[in-house]
């Protein structure tokens, strides 16, 4: 019983960490242009959508962008491309 409940718990673990393994393409997408809704205010900032990996299909597709209020003393970076050895990678977008 015991061989079984680790077995179990070996198998939970290695679906958890294979579930959160970051996606690498062999090429970027293809850029995809979408429509900015209009904007709330004359103070919004546009964020552009990031790229989202789905584990299942293996594949990145785009997210949708926002407007957002800008906080005061620190700036946003725009997600970006990274490319390895295994390929490519998106990294998210992020406020400093």
């Amino acid at each position: 019983m015991k061989k079984i409940i680790l077995f179990l718990a070996m198998i939970t673990i290695l679906s958890f960490l294979t579930s959160c393994e970051a996606g690498y393409v062999t090429e970027q997408p293809t850029y995809v242009e979408t429509s900015r809704p209009v904007q709330p205010a004359a103070d919004y900032i546009w964020i552009d959508g990031d790229w989202i990996w789905n584990n299942h299909l293996k594949t990145y597709s785009h997210g949708n962008g926002r407007w957002e209020t800008p906080n005061r003393g620190r700036n946003y970076t725009p997600g970006r491309w990274n490319n390895s050895s295994r390929g490519y990678h998106w990294q998210n977008g992020r406020r400093r």
